[in-house]
């Protein structure tokens, strides 16, 4: 039978040595310079294809929304995904990771926001109707704002993305 002051040794020597070995576990192989500096680069591989507006009235002017078409920048904003969330996954919580995370979000959601506004140029015969609805006027109204909200959502990312820079090189 083991005494009590073997006990006692032994779970301070196994407490005392738990946040060392957990703390070798959890941090990743890269550090997170590394880590922050790859999802730094794929975001900024998706920001160098969209067009960053800085206010409504440069829209007006230009309103292309990107250097690439759809289908390409669906792949790539996948591809960044795919890349980033294990990254994001590893880092600990900051405003370098709040901001890494808000960027790809920003593209998600402006992806999301440009497929809404897409009208396909092949005609699918079997979705095809006698009676099609006449769009209202408020559908009409709302359809022409998608573009402009896709490209709210770059700003917000390029922003995003900007922020990430600047914490990432206070590291």
């Amino acid at each position: 039978m083991l005494n009590r002051l073997t006990i006692v040794s032994l779970a301070f020597v196994v407490f005392a040595c738990a946040p060392a070995g957990a703390q070798s576990l959890a941090r990743p192989s890269g550090t997170g310079n590394d880590s922050a500096a790859v999802a730094i680069s794929a975001l900024s591989r998706l920001d160098a294809e969209v067009i960053v507006y800085r206010s409504l009235g440069e829209f007006e002017a230009g309103r292309k929304l990107a250097r690439v078409p759809l289908a390409a920048f669906e792949q790539h904003v996948t591809e960044a995904c795919a890349e980033l969330t294990p990254l994001l996954k590893q880092m600990p919580a900051s405003e370098l990771k709040n901001d890494l995370t808000n960027a790809i979000d920003s593209y998600r959601d402006g992806l999301f926001w440009w497929k809404q506004s897409e009208e396909p140029r092949v005609v699918n015969i079997a979705t095809l109707r006698y009676a099609t609805p006449d769009p209202t006027p408020a559908d009409a109204a709302w359809h022409a704002t998608i573009p402009y909200t896709v490209a709210i959502h770059w700003r917000q990312a390029h922003r995003y993305l900007d922020r990430a820079e600047r914490a990432a090189a206070r590291r």
